[in-house]
């Protein structure tokens, strides 16, 4: 059972399921495609940080009902919408030389590093679980080595840029996925326990109850 300081990661296991669904989608739709078209290939990175984004208000909301801490979801998901509005409104298909750095440098590759640093911090932090723990780690050092990649080699052509993005949202969105259906079966095991001390609990509050009127 996984033991954690029930932080951003006690929000609800179908937050990580449909993120992890969304970039793989994506993923797959950058790395695979045979298409070279940067205006196709930006629409598909904003769509996807759209979608991202909106899980992670939603979750925001959620925990906001449960009363829960909700920095980070809250933060992510204006991140990650903020990137989608730049890149669908303000890059056009005839980037200039100045967009592509701006995109390829300042925005996604700045983006998938501050991501995997976070999800290395998280995993070391919040959990003792040692398969939670070293989803979130292992993913976060992938991110960290295509993110060094991105800022390091100017050779790269502005599609093989992008696809290593689809990489990254691949990776993670695999991570998040394994880690939902993860955390699902460790919250229903936390129900069963919880049910059955609940149920010791009250037995034993019976036997104490049936003590003292037998002793009247």
């Amino acid at each position: 059972m996984s033991a954690t300081k029930r932080k951003f990661i006690e929000s609800h296991w179908l937050t990580f399921a449909a993120k992890g669904g969304v970039s793989i989608i994506a993923g797959l739709c950058m790395m695979l495609t045979i298409k070279s078209n940067i205006g196709y290939l930006t629409n598909v990175i904003g769509w996807a940080m759209i979608g991202l984004g909106c899980v992670e208000i939603i979750n925001a909301i959620h925990r906001i009902r449960r009363k829960q801490n909700l920095g980070f979801p809250l933060l992510l998901g204006i991140v990650e919408i903020a990137i989608a509005i730049c890149v669908l409104f303000t890059v056009n298909p005839n980037l200039s030389a100045d967009e592509l750095i701006w995109l390829r440098i300042i925005l996604l590759s700045a983006y998938v590093l501050f991501a995997s640093i976070l999800t290395i911090l998280i995993g070391f932090r919040d959990f003792k679980d040692d398969t939670d723990r070293w989803i979130w780690v292992i993913n976060g050092m992938i991110g960290c080595v295509l993110a060094f990649v991105m800022f390091a080699d100017n050779g790269l052509s502005t599609t093989t840029h992008i696809k290593l993005f689809g990489t990254y949202l691949l990776v993670n969105g695999l991570s998040d996925l394994f880690f939902g259906i993860h955390s699902k079966n460790e919250m229903e095991e936390l129900h069963k326990e919880r049910a059955t001390r609940h149920l010791v609990r009250k037995n034993h509050d019976a036997r104490k109850t049936a003590k003292k009127e037998g002793r009247k």
